[in-house]
Formats: C-alpha cells, sequence, structure tokens
C-alpha cells in the first residue's frame, strides 16, 4: 500500500475509544453515542488534511490508564508494519492515554513509524508551540484522571460507611435503580431466583457433609447460573466461585470496603450464627490440610501410620456386588516414602477406635475440684497487680482527658495553631485507646481465664460423651482443640499427641513396648526421637511414645457406624494384592 496507488493521498488511521461498556451501549446499537460521534469527527479531521483513513481501531470498555489495550496495540503495530501511515486521528488526546509516562510511548512509537499525531478537537501538531499544547492536554489528562479517581473512592467510601453497595452485588442479590423524591438512587434486592440457592449452599456446606465439587454439582442440578453477560452466557458455578461466596460476609448484610466491614443497607441471605458455623467447617479443613474437593472425612489430617509416621489418606474399594467400603490407608507406603506395612483400616473401624480413644480425654471430679482451687489461688495472687495497672491507666486517662481540655481552651484563645491541635489530638486518642483498652484487660483477665478452664474442665469430664453426641463437623473441631495427631498401628489406635492446656491436665496413659517392626522403622527415622507431647513424666522429664494396651477390649457392635454393611466386605487384615479380582488400590503391598 502507497500514496501513489491511491492518487496521491496521505494515509490516516483512526482510533475510537469509551471508558466503559456503559457508554457503548446507551442506544439500541452496539456503540451507542460517543463511538460514532468520536468516528465522525475524526473523518472530517481526515478530510481536512486531505487524507484517507485506510483502517479504524476501536477499544470499548477500555481505560486510558494503561497503555495494554487490545485495539491500540493492534494500531501500533499496524503502523510499524505498513511504514506509510501518515497520521494517527483521534477525538481527543485523553483518548489515547490518562498518563504521561504513557503519553509519551505512545507518541515516540508512532513518531518513530514516521506518521503524525493529530487530534480532532485540540489544536497540536510538530510545531512548538503544538508539542507545548500537547504536553499541556496530556498533564491535564492525567489530572483529571487521578482527580476523578480520587473523588470516585471518596464517593464510594462514604457510601459503604452508609451501608451502600458499590458495583456489582454478588451472586443472589441484584442491583437495581428506584426513583424516590424525583432522585435516581442504585440500590440493591435480592434475587428471588438464586437466593435461596445460595441459603441452601451456606446450610449444605455447614453439615460437613458435602465436599466443594459435590456441592457445585449440586447447585448445578439444582439450577444455579451465572447471570449471563453480552460476551458470555450464563454457565455454572465453579468450585472457587463457591469457596469465595462462602467467605463473604456480604451475604450476612455487611458491605467491605478498603477491607473493612461496614453494616449494609441490602437484607441479609443468612444468619451470622449460620455464617460463623461455615467459617468453623473452613478452618477445619484448612487446619488438617484436608483436600476437601472428594473423600470428605472429620478424622483426615488427625490420623497417622504409627509405623512410618505419615499421614493416613482415603481411598474407595468397591466389592463384585457394587459395594463401595471407604479405608484409611497409610500414604507412606502407597507412595514408598518408608518401609511400612501397615494395612488399610476402614473408615467406620477407625473412627470407632477415635472415640473409644476419647475415654482417656476424663478428669475426676476430685482432680477437677483440685485444678480449679490452683487456678483461683493464680489468679488471687495476680489480682493485687491488675488493679494497681488499673488504677493507674485510670489516673492517667483522667490527665489526658484534662490536657485534652487544656488543648481546646488555648485553640479557642487562637493561642494554638490548627494544626499543632491536630497532631496533639491525635496523639492524645492514640494514648486514651491505649490506657482504655489496658484497663478494660485488667477488669475482665480474670473472670475471662476462669471462664476459659471452666470449658477446659468441663470438657475434660464429660469429653467421651460429648465427642459422641457431636456431629462430624463438631468431631473435627474437638479433636483438633484437644489432639495434635492420633498414631494408628495395625488395626489399633495406639497414640495420641495432645494440645495445650490439656498436656498439663491429662495424666500420663500406661505404656507397653512396639513389636520388632515397629521399633525397628521408628529407629531409623533419620534418628528422630518420636515423642507423645502431653503424655509427659514429672517436671523436667519427657516420656517417649509408645503404644498404649486398649484398656477397654474390643469395640462393641453398637458403637459402629449403623449406616455400613460389612456382611458382603473383606473380613481380611490385608487387602488382596494388586494382580487379584479386586480392584486396584493405591493401599495394596506390592
Amino acid at each position: 500500500m502507497d500514496a501513489q496507488s491511491l492518487g496521491g493521498r496521505k494515509l490516516a488511521v483512526s482510533y475510537l475509544r469509551v471508558s466503559t461498556n456503559a457508554q457503548a451501549g446507551t442506544d439500541y446499537s452496539d456503540e451507542g453515542f460517543s463511538l460514532p460521534a468520536q468516528r465522525e469527527a475524526n473523518q472530517r479531521t481526515a478530510e481536512r488534511l486531505g487524507a484517507l483513513i485506510v483502517a479504524e481501531f476501536m477499544d470499548r470498555g477500555e481505560s486510558a490508564k494503561t497503555a495494554d489495550r487490545p485495539d491500540l496495540q493492534t494500531m501500533l503495530r499496524f503502523v510499524r508494519d505498513t511504514g506509510s501511515i501518515s497520521y494517527v486521528i483521534v477525538h481527543k488526546v485523553d483518548r489515547l492515554a490518562r498518563s504521561r509516562e504513557d503519553d509519551v510511548s505512545i507518541t515516540l512509537a508512532i513518531r518513530k513509524a514516521g506518521a503524525q499525531l493529530v487530534s480532532a478537537t485540540e489544536n497540536i501538531d510538530e510545531t512548538p508551540s503544538g508539542k507545548l499544547l500537547h504536553g499541556i492536554m496530556a498533564t491535564i489528562a492525567e489530572f483529571y484522571s487521578q482527580n476523578l479517581a480520587m473523588e470516585a473512592k471518596k464517593g464510594m467510601r462514604q457510601k459503604a460507611k452508609s451501608g451502600g453497595t458499590s458495583g456489582l452485588a454478588p451472586l443472589g442479590y441484584r442491583n437495581i435503580r428506584v426513583h424516590e423524591s424525583g432522585k435516581e438512587i442504585r440500590t440493591v434486592a435480592v434475587d428471588e431466583d438464586r437466593a435461596p440457592h445460595i441459603v441452601w449452599m451456606f446450610e449444605a456446606y455447614a453439615s460437613g457433609e458435602f465436599a466443594m465439587t459435590q456441592l457445585a454439582t449440586a447447585l448445578e442440578y439444582r439450577g444455579l447460573r451465572l447471570p449471563a453477560t453480552a460476551k458470555r452466557p450464563g454457565r455454572a458455578v465453579r468450585v472457587q466461585q463457591i469457596d469465595k461466596m462462602l467467605a463473604n460476609r456480604y451475604y450476612v448484610g455487611e458491605v467491605r470496603f478498603e477491607g473493612i466491614w461496614y453494616p449494609g443497607r441490602h437484607p441479609a441471605l443468612i444468619t451470622p450464627a449460620l455464617f460463623e458455623q461455615v467459617q468453623t467447617v473452613r478452618r477445619g479443613r484448612k487446619v488438617s490440610g484436608e483436600k476437601v474437593q472428594a473423600h470428605p472425612n472429620y478424622l483426615k489430617g488427625a490420623v497417622y501410620c504409627g509405623t512410618c509416621r505419615i499421614r493416613l489418606g482415603i481411598t474407595n474399594a468397591t466389592n463384585r456386588w457394587g459395594t463401595v467400603y471407604p479405608y484409611f490407608f497409610c500414604i507412606g507406603r502407597a507412595k514408598r516414602r518408608a518401609p511400612c506395612d501397615q494395612p488399610a483400616i476402614l473408615i467406620d473401624d477407625l473412627e470407632a477406635l477415635v472415640a473409644d480413644w476419647w475415654r482417656r480425654v476424663q478428669l475426676t471430679d476430685e482432680r477437677i475440684a483440685a485444678i480449679r482451687a490452683q487456678v483461683l489461688a493464680e489468679l488471687e495472687r495476680y489480682q493485687a497487680d491488675s488493679q494497681a495497672e488499673a488504677t493507674r491507666q485510670q489516673k492517667r486517662i483522667d490527665d489526658l482527658q484534662r490536657e485534652q481540655l487544656k488543648l481546646l481552651q488555648a485553640h479557642y484563645a487562637d493561642a494554638l495553631p490548627l494544626d499543632l491541635l491536630k497532631i496533639e489530638q491525635e496523639r492524645i486518642s492514640r494514648e486514651l485507646a491505649g490506657a482504655t483498652a489496658i484497663v478494660e484487660r485488667c477488669a475482665t483477665q480474670a473472670a475471662t481465664v476462669l471462664a476459659v478452664v471452666e470449658e477446659v474442665l468441663l470438657l475434660c469430664a464429660n469429653a467421651h460423651q460429648l465427642y459422641l453426641a457431636a456431629p462430624p463437623e463438631v468431631r473435627r473441631a474437638l479433636n483438633q482443640a484437644v489432639f495434635t495427631r492420633f498414631w494408628v498401628v495395625r488395626d489399633r489406635v495406639e497414640g495420641a499427641d495432645l494440645q495445650e492446656p490439656f498436656a498439663q491436665l491429662l495424666a500420663p496413659a500406661p505404656s507397653v513396648t512396639f513389636g520388632p517392626r515397629v521399633d525397628e522403622a521408628i529407629a531409623g527415622s533419620d534418628g528422630d526421637e518420636c515423642l507423645l507431647r502431653g503424655h509427659s513424666g514429672p517436671a523436667g522429664e519427657r516420656a517417649y511414645w509408645h503404644p498404649v494396651e486398649r484398656p477397654y477390649g474390643r469395640l462393641p457392635r453398637e458403637s459402629r457406624n449403623p449406616h455400613h454393611s460389612r456382611d458382603r466386605g473383606s473380613n481380611m487384615l490385608t487387602l488382596v494384592e494388586l494382580r487379584g479380582f479386586e480392584p486396584l488400590t493405591l493401599t495394596l503391598p506390592v
């Protein structure tokens, strides 16, 4: 392409841009009103210059804060590769860039390609006065952009403080416009079609019975879909989106701006209690390291192989009648990380074994009374110090309040400038907040400590019955609160590591020695000593981990999970090898 083939006319390209999709959708056409107006102005400029526009580039809904716009970059490549473009025509300089740095780089790229930047509404050219005007207009565009962003942020902050929603409301709500007293108000209403699915999602996850992928599949079957947009049709909700929704406090009636949550004006879909229950389930699964996409179980992350000291995982085995038997298996054995012959164990059996182990988390009434008396004695010792500290801080609060009053009086008498008053007021406010916090802490310290101790003692007094009556997610929380891990050897729980303060409250358990294979495996584990934290002896001594004999004999049949049948399952301790009739399983020995 050259000027000779076009009758000697110079060639030009036209660049159009609107900042938001709304500007491109204000009419029945896809271009709205702004883009045709820019095109018409650029065409008149090309005719005035005697040039022919050979290509048009258009960015819809793209901000000029960055130069990484698809059609802008395409235009720069076109001008560079063609080599015969004389003019790049824009409606205004701010259509091209609203950053001084981007404006310089884009202008240099255009000049390097042998073209000249022309504005349809501004008198910029290659003369010194034209370059000066170009620089001034680019600086004004940058100032306008930054000032507009600051004002918009200020308005959004104030809207959040008053409970309004800035931007697009999450799934389950609709952005609407209402007219009151002649004013248009943008607000949020409940999406009657999708809100029931959102409520069900929170309730289902809080039950602990759904993994993320199962929840996503169930929501798709229920008919929950994301709203369709101009560029993308409605689609199912993904696992990552579900996880974000479960952590979003917007559904309890709050709005967030700059990391701070404010009470919102929109109706809540769920109660704060349900939301906290969901967060408890999420935290529990995160602490246990459980990958919740499949095989959810409240013991995952808490049970370890006592032979190779590696975590147990979950797999499903299916017999020839199609009955599924979920097993815990040793990951170290399956991946050959350590010499280990730990067999797979039915999940129901291991759950019953752990529940039986909770009999050990039990204190007698006499020991509970002794611990309570000891705690009260310690609190009385510290009570005098706390009272003295509270008295000192209260005096400090009184002095600061008097100082604050004197500052105001000095300012009213024109003896203290406003800027110095603000600095002093901020300092006094900080010191008042700190002193008040200390006074409140001293006043509530004894009651808080005693309340925590009472809760721990109550748990230790009724641990086994409480655990048996608890649903799965509560069992997970109890296990994480009291134990760090359970050690499984063959078909028994042989030990457990305790969290504080239970490590100090519970008495050491009786111990026996391992079998030769277990002792050999532990001795070969890089020389590390396997400690049973919490099963320590007198002060200054440490008791090494040994398996503890089951003191209560075989598990009663009524303690097993009644929902799984063992009539047609395997009654062997170890599953068949990888060449048998059973399905292939990662837990099998090689």
